[in-house]
């Protein structure tokens, strides 16, 4: 029997859920009626499916949207529903969202669409200073999607600790489109598509970077839970990850000492379950042949087997993947993401 004391976490990204009849930034076709139910069926029975106590959402649109999904999946009692604004509010643009399945309650909200204070990317040039590095400031100062943040605390046990989580969508791998001052220039036209990929990526680690200061935050010299999910837009091993998760030590075997203490990491649950598992390698994502994980759930050392201050320790990840090469717009084109956690505190 389990205990009322594991939790579960999943990421889910909607592959642009939208009302019918009704655009979406520059898409010149809406989903009709027909379309639209075929996309709320298919995303309720992958909430069905999913199973979590907790699911980060992107690529919402409308926030009645996400309300027709749990309705039709039989699920709008169980969860409450965190969007980047109060409904009614107003909304803007591509969003992330956030749900929570009773036992487990949202205690406080957060909305991160600035940087935080700690941010900032800037090296001043010089001989004297670094001979080998020119001078470089990078002026983003905004998520391109807002982060939430949430604490999920659990009602029937008031001892146990108040986990926060992070719900994002980094910029994507997908090229930049330049402005037409740059279009109109022959030489910076001819190189469109290294220059925009160049953009996103920049943009997109200048976001893992005031991630990561959010991060740091929250879990420095503190031993609060921690769980970031969502679309991050790159493998567990790149640079944006490593970044994000401060690359803590893993314990590779059993004599091994390390694995034990973290203060400020943040363990992939997609490693975790390749050093578990014996299956083919997963994938969240296909574009050019080319398969990866875009979709994570990165969990601080409370969740760490090996750590001496575990509360949780992990069971399984599992990846819906299928209907990738479907291409279907009713479906997706991510991977879901499931990853499960056993109430078991280290000794």
């Amino acid at each position: 029997m389990s205990d009322p004391r594991d939790i579960s976490f999943g990421t889910f990204n909607l592959y642009n859920l939208q009302l019918p009849d009704t655009s979406w930034r520059h898409n010149a076709n809406p989903y009709s009626q027909p379309e639209y139910d075929a996309k709320i069926g298919w995303t309720s029975d992958m909430l069905r499916k999913l199973d979590c106590d907790v699911i980060a959402f992107q690529e919402l649109w409308s926030e009645q949207c996400l309300v027709d999904a749990f309705d039709a999946a039989g699920l709008s009692g169980r969860y409450d529903l965190a969007y980047i604004s109060d409904p009614g509010q107003g909304w803007y643009d591509i969003a992330v969202a956030a749900a929570v399945r009773d036992p487990w309650e949202i205690r406080k909200k957060r909305i991160h669409k600035a940087f935080p204070p700690g941010y900032r990317l800037l090296k001043r040039g010089g001989a004297v200073r670094d001979p080998e590095d020119d001078e470089i400031e990078v002026s983003i100062d905004k998520f391109s999607r807002s982060v939430i943040e949430l604490e999920i605390g659990h009602k029937d046990r008031p001892d146990l600790s108040t986990i926060r989580v992070l719900c994002a969508h980094l910029k994507s791998k997908l090229t930049t489109r330049l402005d037409k001052e740059e279009r109109e220039q022959d030489a910076v036209a001819a190189n469109a598509q290294a220059l925009g990929a160049a953009i996103s990526t920049i943009r997109r680690t200048a976001e893992a970077a005031a991630l990561r200061v959010i991060i740091t935050d929250i879990i420095k010299s503190s031993d609060t839970p921690l769980v970031v999910l969502g679309d991050l837009n790159d493998g567990h091993l790149s640079n944006t990850l490593s970044i994000l998760t401060a690359q803590p030590s893993y314990r590779p075997h059993f004599k091994s000492r390390t694995g034990g203490r973290s203060d400020a990491g943040l363990y992939a649950a997609s490693r975790l379950e390749e050093y578990r598992s014996m299956r083919d390698v997963n994938y969240t994502h296909e574009f050019n042949a080319v398969k990866e994980i875009l979709d994570h759930a990165l969990v601080s050392e409370q969740f760490y087997d090996h750590s001496r201050n575990r509360l949780w320790s992990f069971k399984e990840m599992v990846i819906w993947k299928d209907h990738i090469e479907d291409g279907d717009k009713a479906t997706g084109d991510h991977g879901v993401v499931a990853a499960r956690f056993l109430y078991d505190p280290a000794d």
